[in-house]
């Protein structure tokens, strides 16, 4: 209890007592120590009736024992105790149950263990939770809690176990002539978890032993005060010190601790009798009975207000606690008061109980609301589930987004607090079930995968394969249209098993690198000459640049093609100086006009060079070339429609309409330029045929010269 409440002298020990209360008491046992001294007087005021008068029969010198006893039920100090015991015993409610699921009482400075659904738990959650309750909670005060831990566990690693088998069975099929694999389960998880179990039980037990001990050693301290009362009645002293020394052992009794259960209620009943028989050879007087009768009124008063402070305790376990143990104070440590006290008292203790009593059920409502709104969460949750694991999904990203979405609920489930317990168990049932009957699904579409993964592996193996064949390639042209190609082919291809997808990329990224590495390489040697290219095209350009017109137009026509033949003669130029080309042409162009060449003859002509370019170039630039031409012609011809179209709303007539003249001068112009087209196109193919043409005379030929030296070979051999 607190140390201001209004129970910190209601234990038993009372030398904080008020002073009113302490010298009232001082002084009636000396009156009690003189009347005993002064062996002819009367005492007064030894009644044991609140009807009759005083008893007139004088105690003997040295005796607390009478002569003669008056009995009244309604006065005697033994009547008291039976009454007011079975006031308690009787009444509605006597001691409040505090709903600790079994566990041990807790001190007041412990603080709550909270409710959790552990049933919702993760294995290393578990063994967190049994870990905390151990060090932040007294070994005796969490059982159910423990127990509960403990099935939670069991049935979780039970779960684990089957699913790990299932897919022991599924990975390990039985093969003929061979013995089966022998399935092996082990989970560190259940080691941690059972080796701190079996730590917890040891503790427990000792402290159960010690709680024995303690228990066994205050039966005796209780025994040794009961056959004290009992001894009392057998000595020849005072009234006064006899009294004293009883007060004394109901102090005592009041300090010692609880005691065996199996042997709680004898020696109470020994306790109350041997109390009883005192009360039976001490005639009392009338105002030391009244004293006492006031004194235990004090101290039930003591435990009313308690009472009433705990009637505003937010803690509704901890009032409770402390309400049960202020009925057991009153019931067993709190002597009898006046008759007409007794009721009124009793009820206004069962008054402060029953606020107590009313907080408690309003408390175990509203948790039951809570419990209800919990259940109604974790049943939409269920239902959420089964609805997810209906819908399935088409590919592996849906099932990850899926996945996820159960990753969220079964976190929100397990934040959940408990349901009602009637259901609280099913609903984990159900919320299990749907999650398995969810990964059974998800598991049933990988294991669909694996054919197709394990095809898709072939597929990737082959263009391993490939990148490998041709990263030595020295045709660099060739080598990057392939790789270009199976890196695209890579990408198509889906998903290969877990295992293999890191070890067979690094192996076709390695070949790949291996390629473009050794490319990258020939490209800055072929820089360094393309660079030797570049200048040499400008001396031409130069030099062509410089020439002036002659009046010999023949002459300085071949001039003119010399220097066209010069810088066909030289080989490419960097990309980034690649405009030289087009300034060489136009140069050109114009130097064609002077030498008296009409435009497209000139053109034509310098498309002589551009072929020459092209017959030391790859395959990429007679595409290009072929690809402009042709894009080019399409234009030409859209434009020559859109001007005829244009006519057909103009007068012919008018032979004077600027508009008729410009656009009869543009579609010339534009046939003229379609006409050098055409004719692009045809030197370009005749080109291109003589090119594919002598490709395929070095290629019988050299197949003719590799059977020469293999009949050679077959000559010598059959020589030999």
């Amino acid at each position: 209890m607190d140390k201001n409440d209004n129970l910190h002298n209601a234990d038993g020990n009372q030398p904080e007592m008020d002073n009113v209360h302490m010298e009232a008491q001082d002084s009636l046992e000396n009156a009690m120590v003189e009347e005993s001294t002064t062996p002819k007087q009367m005492l007064e005021g030894q009644e044991t009736t609140d009807s009759d008068g005083s008893n007139d029969e004088p105690i003997k010198e040295g005796s607390n024992k009478v002569e003669e006893m008056v009995e009244d039920a309604s006065t005697t100090h033994e009547d008291a105790i039976v009454e007011e015991k079975d006031t308690v015993e009787n009444s509605a409610d006597p001691i409040v149950e505090v709903d600790e699921d079994d566990n041990e009482p807790q001190d007041d400075s412990v603080k709550e263990i909270p409710e959790k659904d552990y049933n919702a738990m993760e294995m290393p959650a578990l063994i967190a939770e049994l870990r905390e309750l151990m060090q932040e909670y007294p070994i005796n005060s969490f059982r159910t809690q423990a127990d509960d831990i403990k099935k939670a566990f069991e049935t979780a690693d039970a779960d684990a176990k089957k699913e790990a088998q299932a897919k022991f069975t599924e990975e390990n099929p039985p093969v003929e002539d061979e013995p089966a694999p022998v399935f092996e389960y082990k989970n560190e998880l259940a080691t941690q978890f059972y080796e701190l179990h079996s730590l917890y039980r040891k503790q427990k037990g000792q402290f159960q032993r010690d709680k024995r001990k303690q228990q066994e050693d205050n039966l005796e301290k209780r025994r040794q005060i009961i056959e004290g009362i009992k001894q009392l009645i057998n000595q020849e002293e005072n009234i006064g010190t006899t009294f004293k020394k009883f007060h004394n052992y109901q102090d005592e009794w009041k300090a010692t601790g609880n005691i065996p259960h199996d042997a709680y209620n004898i020696t109470w009943e020994d306790y109350r009798l041997a109390t009883q028989n005192f009360y039976d050879y001490i005639d009392l007087s009338k105002e030391l009975r009244d004293k006492d009768f006031e004194r235990n009124l004090v101290f039930r008063k003591k435990i009313i207000a308690r009472a009433v402070e705990l009637g505003a305790e937010e803690n509704i376990h901890k009032a409770l606690r402390e309400l049960q143990e202020l009925h057991r104070m009153w019931k067993e440590d709190a002597g009898p008061v006046a008759k007409e006290e007794r009721d009124p008292i009793w009820d206004e203790f069962s008054a402060a109980t029953k606020i107590i009593h009313d907080k408690r059920q309003a408390y175990y409502e509203e948790r039951d609301k809570m419990s209800a709104q919990n259940q109604l969460v974790k049943e939409n949750i269920v239902a959420e589930i089964q609805k997810i694991t209906h819908q399935g999904a088409k590919n592996h990203k849906e099932w990850q987004d899926r996945l996820e979405e159960i990753n969220v609920l079964r976190e929100l489930f397990t934040k959940t607090g408990p349901a009602p317990k009637a259901v609280n168990n099913e609903l984990w049932n159900q919320f299990r079930n749907g999650t398995r009957e969810f990964n059974k699904a998800k598991n049933d579409f990988y294991k669909g995968l694996k054919k197709e993964q394990q095809d898709n592996l072939d597929a990737k193996m082959k263009l391993i394969a490939i990148a490998e064949e041709h990263q030595d390639n020295e045709n660099f042209a060739e080598g990057l249209q392939i790789m270009k190609r199976v890196q695209a082919e890579w990408k198509q291809i889906g998903h290969v098993p877990r295992k293999d997808s890191d070890k067979i990329w690094k192996r076709f990224q390695k070949a790949c690198n291996g390629f473009f590495d050794k490319k990258s390489a020939q490209k800055k040697e072929d820089s360094k000459e393309e660079l030797e290219n570049f200048d040499a095209k400008m001396k031409v350009y130069d030099a062509l640049k410089e020439m002036i017109p002659q009046d010999d137009k023949k002459a300085m026509l071949a001039d003119v093609e010399q220097h066209m033949s010069q810088w066909a003669a030289i080989g490419r130029v960097p990309y980034n100086k690649r405009m030289i080309q087009e300034k060489f042409e136009k140069l050109l162009h114009a130097k064609l006009k002077a030498a008296g060449l009409s435009a497209v003859d000139a053109e034509m002509l310098k498309y002589q060079n551009k072929l020459a370019s092209l017959e030391n170039g790859d395959a990429n630039d007679f595409k290009n070339e072929r690809f402009y031409l042709k894009k080019r012609r399409d234009e030409i011809q859209d434009e020559v429609r859109q001007l005829d179209n244009n006519l057909q709303f103009i007068n012919a007539k008018d032979d004077k309409n600027p508009f008729l003249v410009q656009t009869k001068k543009n579609i010339a112009e534009l046939s003229k330029e379609l006409d050098v087209i055409k004719e692009k196109q045809k030197q370009l193919n005749i080109l291109q045929r003589q090119i594919v043409k002598q490709e395929e005379e070095a290629a019988a030929a050299a197949e003719a010269e590799a059977a020469e030296k293999a009949n050679e070979n077959e000559a010598s051999e059959e020589n030999e």
